[in-house]
């Protein structure tokens, strides 16, 4: 049983994989006619899904992660106010290079 479990996990993984594969290059393709928010809009839409990986891949949980993907997760209505939106950005970036910091003081790479 214990290997089923193990082959159902890795399938899952590829299935989410492919699932972020193919929003990525759909996204990209709508980058060149949507309005300027897009872009950034569906990267953090990707991020959400590449933190999401942690949920079928044993050992890829990362609370600073988690952290991130929830926090965008409630704030990703804020696209509806360009200004809002770009301010949202600009703080996860901050908050990014605040861990990174931190990671690299403790002598952890950043994962």
């Amino acid at each position: 049983m214990e290997v089923k479990s193990m082959s159902s996990e890795v399938e899952r993984a590829r299935e989410h994989l492919f699932e972020i594969a193919c929003f990525l290059i759909s996204s990209a393709r709508g980058c060149f006619r949507e309005p300027k928010a897009y872009g950034p809009l569906r990267l953090l839409q990707a991020f959400m899904m590449v933190a999401g990986l942690s949920k079928y891949v044993e050992g890829l949980r990362d609370e600073f992660i988690e952290r991130m993907r929830d926090e965008i997760s409630k704030n990703l209505v804020l696209v509806l106010d360009e200004r809002k939106f770009e301010e949202f950005v600009s703080k996860l970036n901050m908050e990014v290079a605040r861990e990174v910091k931190k990671r690299f003081r403790r002598g952890l790479p950043p994962s």
